[in-house]
């Protein structure tokens, strides 16, 4: 038996994948073009080749995709193994192949029978085994199967069963043996071609079995926390001195430094001239006060001044005292410099975010100079929708995402729950702490929250990415074979993170598009436009 490798030039080879339907490329009829598909561990195999004539020359086109990343085998030699029922294995190797990812060979075809067929890609840093247990030359009523008398035997002794009075029962079947290869387009109507799907961010993958952690999704926004936050204002009238400019937005200041100088106006009254002399005139006040007690007590040691006259200058000297206390406090606070400019220092660490007034421009008393917030820890604000409410733990926890980062943030300790829903959004207020120590997150931001319910289950489960939504239904693409898709609608329950379990619709054997199931809905809308009897042409 002569192997021949080579190109393939015939032109059972371009296929109207449209033309055929499923049913009868099962059974295929004379020349026409069957199409395989089958998977291994790392590859995916999609095959090409017309039924194979014993003694004739047969033609394969051969596409290999990697199942990691979606894309072509593009590299290295291709051997294929064809190993009959009994006797010597026949061998080919393929050098390269003739595009990415597409291997073409032609061979004279082994006598009438089964056979098995190996695929080994032998390429740099990629090496797999793909089996394909089923190959027929020559056609089945030439070519008695083996295994057809045990069929025939299993039938008789299953119709002798039924008469046993057990008919109604199902006859079981391995059904992952059935999915494992697929002849013809395994029912699928959307097409598009493995060079097609090669060039697209597409990525396939089955279904898998996760525990998954209830969750409920909600709204939010990030916020500075409570003690966090400061808006620093004037504690007197005057004007912000040009000898000390404002902070600029966006600079990071310390708790205590200086923020600006406050400048005492022309005028006495208010502002910084009268505080001045008011802290001198209570000043004054305790001197006098002191000296007028002293005096007192000396007087009725001498026996000059009565008692009461002691009592009276002690209880002077403690008024005078309590009205210089508050003005001895907030002297110490503004400070100062030698020209008696006030002082104002922030109170706490952070980032200027807000400027209320400039350098050289009057303020009055309490006028709001500059606002400072602390975001090495912010506060994350959610709006738990009402009907979700009585699903939330006592201890609940949280993650997050915002637009424009595709990182899942962590929440931190649960701050408070409220106890009254808003009345306009009729949300309920739940409020987590978030460190934030490399400042990405930004007061302001609004936030995509899901809070883990406690509870958890076994579940199917895929990508969110994976699924469309179409009114209120959820869809996922579903590859059928090779170079076919179908939309299959399904139930979804519980969603954790970027997960969501798939309650109906699908199983674990399904191959589901997981990523770019745009591009697939994309090729549905357009099959209607186009010519379904398109040529496919490699």
């Amino acid at each position: 038996m002569k192997i021949v490798t080579g190109l393939l030039l015939t032109a059972l080879l371009v296929i109207t994948a449209g033309c055929s339907s499923h049913e009868d490329a099962k059974q295929p009829a004379g020349d026409e073009t069957i199409q395989l598909t089958t998977r291994s561990a790392k590859s995916e195999l999609f095959m090409e080749y017309a039924p194979l004539k014993p003694g004739g020359k047969n033609s394969f086109l051969i596409h290999l995709t990697r199942l990691a990343d979606g894309k072509p085998v593009s590299e290295g030699p291709l051997k294929l193994v064809l190993r009959p029922e009994t006797g010597q294995p026949l061998s080919m190797t393929i050098s390269a192949p003739t595009r990415p990812g597409i291997y073409q060979a032609e061979l004279t075809a082994p006598p009438a029978g089964h056979y098995t067929l190996e695929l080994l890609p032998e390429g740099n840093g990629f090496a797999d085994r793909i089996e394909v247990l089923e190959l027929l030359a020559g056609s089945p009523q030439q070519v008695p199967h083996p295994a057809q008398e045990a069929d025939h035997k299993k039938h008789a002794k299953a119709e002798e069963h039924d008469d046993h009075g057990h008919a109604d029962e199902p006859q079981k079947t391995d059904q992952h043996d059935h999915a494992a290869v697929v002849i013809g387009d395994g029912g699928g109507t959307i097409l598009l071609l493995k060079e097609q799907q090669w060039a697209l961010d597409l990525l396939i993958r089955q279904p898998e079995r996760r525990q998954l952690n209830g969750r409920i999704s909600a709204s939010g926004e990030l916020m500075a926390a409570a003690e966090a936050e400061a808006t620093v204002s004037a504690p007197l009238s005057g004007l912000l001195s040009v000898t000390k400019p404002l902070p600029y937005l966006g600079k990071r200041v310390a708790k205590g430094e200086l923020i600006a100088l406050i400048e005492p106006p022309i005028s006495p009254d208010g502002g910084a001239g009268q505080f001045s002399a008011a802290h001198a005139e209570a000043r004054n006040r305790v001197t006098l006060a002191r000296q007028e007690h002293e005096r007192a007590q000396r007087l009725f040691e001498a026996k000059i001044a009565p008692r009461r006259r002691v009592e009276e200058a002690a209880a002077a000297l403690d008024s005078a005292k309590a009205a210089l206390a508050p003005l001895d406090k907030s002297a110490a606070a503004l400070g100062g410099d030698i020209n008696g400019r006030l002082a104002v220092r922030a109170p706490v660490s952070g980032t200027v975010v807000e400027l209320f007034s400039g350098t050289g421009k009057g303020v009055m008393a309490g006028q709001p100079i500059v606002r400072i917030v602390n975001i090495a820890t912010l506060w994350l604000k959610t709006h738990l929708p009402a009907l979700d409410a009585g699903k939330l733990p006592r201890q609940p926890s949280a993650d997050f995402t915002v637009a424009g980062q595709n990182e899942r943030f962590k929440a931190g300790r649960l701050i408070s729950v409220g106890d009254m829903l808003d009345p306009q959004s009729r949300t309920l207020p739940v409020i987590f702490s978030v460190p934030n120590p490399d400042a990405r997150l930004k007061v302001g931001m609004f936030a995509t929250v899901g809070l883990s319910t406690g509870s958890s289950t076994d579940a199917l489960v895929l990508p969110v990415e994976a699924l469309t939504e179409d009114e209120g239904r959820f869809f996922a693409f579903v590859q059928t074979s090779g170079e076919r898709f179908a939309r299959r609608e399904v139930q979804i329950g519980v969603k954790d993170g970027p997960l969501v379990q798939i309650v109906k619709g699908l199983d674990e054997r399904d191959w589901v598009v997981v990523k770019g199931a745009y591009y697939v809905k994309q090729a549905a809308t357009t099959a209607t436009k186009e010519d379904p009897h398109a040529g496919h042409a490699h």
